[in-house]
């Protein structure tokens, strides 16, 4: 369903300390986090260094763009999780293979 991807959060560059608990309390300042997952090797499960961050309320998500995140002492890449798809799934389209993660940062808003 869409509407519930309102209030996701990819959250890049985590360390592998970073535990969910830890993602929902940090993120937990901002509003009800309802749902956070750490992505994780399926072989080996070791974490990928990336997850994702879902609030109830999605009008949260903006504060969380504006501000820089400091968790585990890494500073990771916050994004909107839908921009993040999108402009992944447009990189694909244009030359057949993934754009390098610099190629996939969103322009801020001024």
């Amino acid at each position: 369903k869409m509407d519930s991807d309102q209030g996701k959060l990819f959250v890049g560059g985590i360390s592998w300390e970073t535990t969910e608990e830890k993602l929902k309390d940090h993120f937990g300042q901002y509003g009800d986090v309802m749902q956070a997952n750490i992505m994780r090797d399926k072989a080996t499960g070791r974490p990928r260094g990336f997850g994702f961050v879902l609030f109830s309320d999605p009008s949260v998500v903006d504060r969380v763009l504006q501000d820089t995140q400091t968790i585990d002492g890494r500073t990771p890449e916050v994004l909107f999780a839908l921009t993040r798809l999108l402009i992944a799934f447009a990189c694909l389209n244009e030359s057949g293979e993934r754009c390098s993660s610099s190629e996939m940062r969103v322009p801020t808003k001024s």
